[in-house]
């Protein structure tokens, strides 16, 4: 299961706070499952574990160079997403019986309202693992471009580096492995060798933000939108870029996804453009038939404790979709 749960806060007077609440907002959330579930709120805190949420920092209000000015009446909210079903029922649960007061750096915050619902906060919404996957991997002709939004400072840790840059093959293979880190199914790890060779960034607007680090130092990460397009146009290989495309609006991009960073979503332009070619793309299998979009079938394996070793992705029939060529099969043999 998946939730992306938005907090919405509010103060009675004017505050100060420090210019980055990604720790804070990641303390806060750690004393709310507490409150419900001790032993999981120590798991959840437990080092070198893969962390199945995401904390964002305090977003809706006016940032300074010196700090964040609150003031009453601004829609300052957090979000807070869980990327398993334990943790996303404590979400579920939070729009129900949400807390009174939320505390960030020694300031209460009240709390004046909590969704999952998109149509009340843009950057709300519950989805199920195998529901993205059906959605994409049945797609009869995926889109072959892709754009990120990238809400909050992202960075990458490649080669003991950090990198400030949205390349292809550490944004989707970061994605690949939080995926199958969690997911009853799992996706193949040539996802990423697919994005390093076949993604190309075709449109790029993004600039640099400092983000403080425990002590005294400071590090680099990007905000902004990256649009990528595929030279191999292959379906199959579309869909899973599209999937982990959606599937970043629930994982984040990135390290350090627990304390604020890596907060990202499908580009808005792109859900509209997008939503205008679906239905393009409805209208032509409604006149055809229909007969192509039942080319593909999706066979959820399952295996030892729920988890599936793979997804069986196979043509119904020999002229379904075009052959890969000596070079695709060499490069990405399909499961």
């Amino acid at each position: 299961m998946l939730t992306s749960l938005v907090l919405m806060l509010g103060v009675e007077r004017p505050v100060m706070l420090p210019p980055y609440l990604g720790r804070a907002s990641h303390a806060a959330f750690l004393r709310i499952i507490a409150e419900a579930d001790p032993s999981l709120a120590e798991r959840l805190h437990a080092p070198d574990e893969r962390r199945p949420f995401t904390c964002s920092d305090l977003f809706g209000v006016k940032r300074q160079k010196g700090g964040i000015t609150v003031l009453p009446g601004a829609e300052a909210f957090l979000r807070y997403t869980g990327l398993t079903a334990e943790v996303s029922h404590h979400l579920r649960r939070l729009v129900e019986r949400p807390p009174a007061a939320v505390e960030l750096d020694g300031v209460p915050f009240t709390v004046v309202g909590a969704t999952l619902d998109p149509a009340v906060h843009p950057l709300a919404g519950q989805s199920a693992y195998q529901e993205l996957a059906t959605r994409h991997l049945l797609q009869p002709s995926p889109e072959h471009r892709a754009e990120l939004e990238f809400l909050s400072p992202t960075a990458f840790r490649s080669g003991g580096l950090n990198v400030p840059l949205p390349l292809p093959g550490l944004v989707y293979g970061g994605l690949m492995e939080k995926w199958n880190a969690f997911a009853p199914v799992a996706i193949p790890a040539e996802v990423r060798r697919y994005a390093e060779e076949c993604l190309a960034i075709s449109r790029c607007d993004i600039s640099t933000r400092p983000v403080p680090s425990k002590g005294e130092g400071l590090q680099i990460g990007f905000v902004g939108r990256c649009r990528y397009t595929a030279t191999n146009r292959d379906r199959y290989w579309l869909g899973m870029v599209q999937l982990l495309t959606d599937f970043a609006f629930y994982a984040g991009v990135g390290y350090q996804t627990t304390v604020g960073m890596g907060q990202a979503r499908r580009s808005s332009r792109e859900q509209a453009a997008g939503s205008k070619g679906r239905r393009e793309q409805g209208a032509r299998e409604q006149k055809g038939g229909g007969a192509e979009g039942q080319a593909l079938t999706l066979r959820y394996q399952e295996g030892q404790n729920g988890r599936s070793p793979g997804v069986d992705l196979t043509p119904a029939s020999p002229s379904a979709t075009r052959p890969l060529s000596h070079r695709e099969r060499e490069h990405f043999p399909l499961p």
